[in-house]
């Protein structure tokens, strides 16, 4: 018969150094972007599309093609976008000269107002006259939203530890 060996097993603690998230803005996006959605009558492509020229100032219509080429494609994009007064002509071109655009007061405001809410420096409303999600006639879709914007209030309203005490 063969001798069994016992082998000592030492057991540890293992230590998990667990890194906190030093931004932690972005997990609210899909909430933020559907109420945007919902709210603002504009699709998806639309608004990434105003989020890129937000930060371009002025543009021309071959930079606004060069964009819109990643997103699916839509020949009328940059009409549509000008009748829903997102974005306005800036300067009509005359001779050799192209049109300047701008994202328009409204186009600003509804960035600026997402970028508060991804921040956690406002709450997205909850009335009905100020937000489309809460109406009774609201699609199934927007009704689970309008819990999830519920929820998102109720988080923003508890106060959490600052990152800049520690």
């Amino acid at each position: 018969m063969i001798p069994r060996i016992r082998k000592k097993i030492n057991y540890e603690k293992k230590t998990y150094i667990r890194k906190e998230a030093k931004h932690d803005f972005m997990k609210n996006w899909t909430i933020v972007k559907k109420w945007i959605l919902a709210n603002y009558d504009i699709t998806t492509p639309e608004l990434e599309l105003i989020l890129f020229l937000y930060s371009e100032k002025l543009f021309t219509r071959t930079q606004f093609e060069e964009y819109s080429n990643f997103l699916t494609w839509d020949k009328m994009r940059l009409h549509k976008l000008i009748q829903k007064e997102y974005i306005y002509i800036w300067r009509k071109g005359v001779r050799h000269e192209q049109n300047l655009y701008e994202v328009s007061f409204k186009g600003k405001k509804m960035v600026s107002s997402m970028y508060k809410k991804l921040l956690g420096l406002e709450p997205i409303p909850e009335s009905k006259r100020r937000n489309k999600v809460f109406l009774k006639k609201a699609p199934f879709a927007q009704k689970t939203l309008a819990i999830a914007i519920k929820n998102y209030n109720t988080k923003l309203r508890t106060p959490r530890p600052s990152l800049e005490l520690q």
